[in-house]
């Protein structure tokens, strides 16, 4: 992907256990005792916020969300320096030979928060990932969250704010493993990669029940069902917030 990696951005962590090896206390162990302090440690990242999907069918259902001032810090030798190696990982790791990691970067394009949302608050989030078709324009797509859906979420029950993000850069467990120099596995070789959508919004709420009928509604206006209509691809897990660390903030004043 060819767009210029910097300003603020979020670093999208989605994953899931590849080893009989692991198990899930260890691997929350080594993310909240280990790996999540070390990234908090360094000078571009000062807050992590730790999610759980709601289905249990959720191929990959741990995600972990760093929200950076300068997504450009992923491009340099501070965080490519982030070990891989950790004494609670079974064998002492590396994390990649016992679970599959999904990594996205994101560009900041849009905060919507008409309630002044504080750390904490946020109970549930709804993700949505999009790709557009050709009958529809960006411009169309983004002064259609601009002037009317988010305007419309924000009269559902326990709506909090929004925060829009456009792809920058993605990469596959195999190719993190490139990226820390660890060698090539057998089951590498015919890996299939899957992109994900090009713009993802993310939808907070402050309950994990939130009125399901009400946020469907909003989909219901003309120029939302124009918009859906036009989308190729769409992504929507949904995810329940389980911790945060460092100073909490996402994208808040």
């Amino acid at each position: 992907m060819s767009a210029e990696i910097k300003g603020p951005g979020l670093l999208y962590v989605n994953s899931k256990i590849a080893s009989d090896l692991l198990n899930e206390e260890t691997y929350i162990k080594w993310y909240s005792q280990d790996h999540i302090p070390e990234i908090l440690e360094t000078s571009g990242v000062e807050s992590s916020l730790r999610f759980k999907d709601v289905s249990p069918d959720a191929d990959k259902p741990n995600l972990v969300l760093y929200p950076m001032k300068d997504i450009g810090f992923t491009q340099g030798e501070e965080f490519k320096k982030i070990r891989v190696h950790s004494d609670i990982l079974p064998n002492k790791g590396p994390i990649y030979d016992l679970a599959d990691i999904d990594v996205r970067y994101y560009g900041l394009t849009q905060v919507y928060d008409p309630k002044g949302t504080k750390p904490g608050q946020t109970k549930l989030v709804l993700t949505a990932g999009m790709e557009l078709g050709p009958n529809v324009t960006f411009e169309d797509f983004d002064n259609w969250y601009r002037k009317e859906h988010l305007d419309e979420l924000s009269r559902c029950p326990n709506y909090l704010r929004t925060t829009r993000f456009k792809l920058l850069y993605h990469r596959t467990n195999v190719s993190s493993r490139i990226l820390k120099g660890l060698p090539p596995r057998p089951q590498d070789k015919d890996q299939e990669i899957k992109v994900p959508p090009t713009y993802l919004a993310l939808h907070e709420f402050d309950t994990e029940s939130p009125d399901w009928g009400e946020i469907m509604k909003t989909a219901e206006t003309e120029w939302s069902k124009r918009i859906l209509g036009s989308v190729v691809r769409m992504e929507t897990p949904v995810f329940r917030f389980v911790e945060g660390y460092g100073d909490g903030m996402f994208f808040m004043e």
